[in-house]
């Protein structure tokens, strides 16, 4: 028995959630098709498309898309967050650790970590964020000296 590469899970697991509402019928977008957007909850810079909304538990799964070197500063979430690099590089800073999720891989975010990422691929970076309940973004306190 041949074993699914835990990228190609995690895909099929956040394609599941779309289809969850049931009533909704398929969405298909050609790439040049996707309506980047300008986030108002994060630095300027970075894009974002909505690809879905649960109307029950109000879970989102977004593209995300950040130029070189685009930072987000430490947060947390009040929902766990998956991670699914689609092209470029991050770099996820969890406190003292730091770890590089290059195209192809992914991170899983339990709710409540503080982190920070940087874009850190050559032409930035492109990748899904999906959350386990309504997006929400805190900023995480600067260190008292």
């Amino acid at each position: 028995m041949r074993k699914i590469p835990a990228v190609l899970a995690a895909a099929a697991s956040l394609a599941a959630l779309t289809w969850a509402a049931g009533d909704a019928g398929p969405v298909v977008r050609a790439a040049g098709d996707v309506e980047w957007k300008a986030s108002g909850s994060l630095p300027p810079g970075a894009e974002y498309h909505l690809l879905y909304e649960d109307p029950a538990t109000h879970a989102v799964q977004t593209l995300v898309r950040m130029p070189k070197g685009y930072v987000l500063p430490a947060h947390s979430h009040s929902q766990d967050e998956t991670i699914l690099v689609l092209r470029g590089k991050l770099l996820l800073e969890f406190g003292e650790r730091k770890e590089t999720v290059s195209s192809g891989g992914y991170a899983v975010v339990p709710r409540g970590t503080v982190f920070a990422l940087r874009a850190a691929g050559f032409g930035g970076a492109q990748f899904l964020a999906a959350f386990s309940g309504p997006f929400d973004m805190k900023l995480a306190e600067p260190a008292k000296p």
